[in-house]
């Protein structure tokens, strides 16, 4: 099924150049988040996402192949994947925002809107959404403008809304190391620049959200999963 999945989510690059198609293929198919996120049920049926740093749009195209491929194949141990009711994405990288339009073009079974813009600077929703993903994302911020995040995150969560999110821990030693080397390295392959990066250990993480009133729970991730990778579910605490 994982195969059937990134070849029908990457097929939607194809005609957008060499790097966009294989990119996809390879993050689809080697990040397990994507895979996880479907047999878990990690993101809510229904819900109004928020997809922060979407880049070309990938999450939204592998929800897109998982709704045309859940038949009898679809695999017994897996939840039966999430229909949004709608999914809003935010990339600051006007290339990638025109890959993901591109990408996404046409009927799709929900509405679907990429947006350019920096996160730090996203409107307050006041409960505009129920499911916020940002993978990757909080760490190319400085500290307060993590902050700044955070805090519109939460004003735009409905009550008990919820956030998938994968962030590093600057504590894994070597892993932590090699893992921001690789992110300087694609960030300047997709975006051509290369920012600083404002890492945190994972306590850390998980102090700083809480202090933002959500209640982390940690998903575990494969043995051979990038060791300096922690993926978290927040939820927004009740009366935060």
């Amino acid at each position: 099924m994982v195969n059937a999945l990134v070849r029908d989510a990457s097929l939607r690059y194809r005609h957008a150049g060499h790097f966009p198609y294989h990119f996809a293929r390879f993050k689809l198919r080697r990040d397990p988040v994507f895979r996880i996120a479907l047999a878990a049920g990690l993101i809510p049926d229904g819900a109004r996402i928020l997809d922060l740093g979407c880049g070309q749009g990938l999450l939204a195209a592998w929800l897109l192949a998982s709704q045309r491929r859940h038949g009898p194949a679809w695999p017994a141990h897996w939840h039966p994947p999430p229909r949004p009711r709608a999914l809003v994405g935010i990339e600051l990288t006007g290339a990638d925002v025109a890959l993901a339009r591109a990408a996404l073009a046409g009927p799709t079974e929900w509405p679907i809107d990429i947006v350019q813009g920096d996160i730090r600077a996203m409107p307050d929703g006041a409960g505009a959404y129920d499911h916020v993903v940002m993978l990757d994302v909080l760490h190319y911020l400085d500290y307060a403008g993590q902050e700044a995040v955070l805090r519109r995150v939460r004003s735009s969560l409905a009550p008990h809304g919820s956030v998938l999110l994968r962030v590093g821990d600057a504590g894994a030693g070597l892993q932590a190391r090699y893992s921001q080397a690789v992110d300087r390295t694609v960030q300047w392959l997709r975006a051509r620049r290369a920012t600083p990066l404002y890492c945190r250990r994972a306590g850390d993480w998980r102090t700083l959200l809480a202090g933002h009133g959500f209640a982390v729970r940690e998903i575990p991730l494969p043995a051979d999963a990038h060791g300096a990778n922690v993926l978290m579910v927040a939820q927004r605490a009740a009366g935060a």
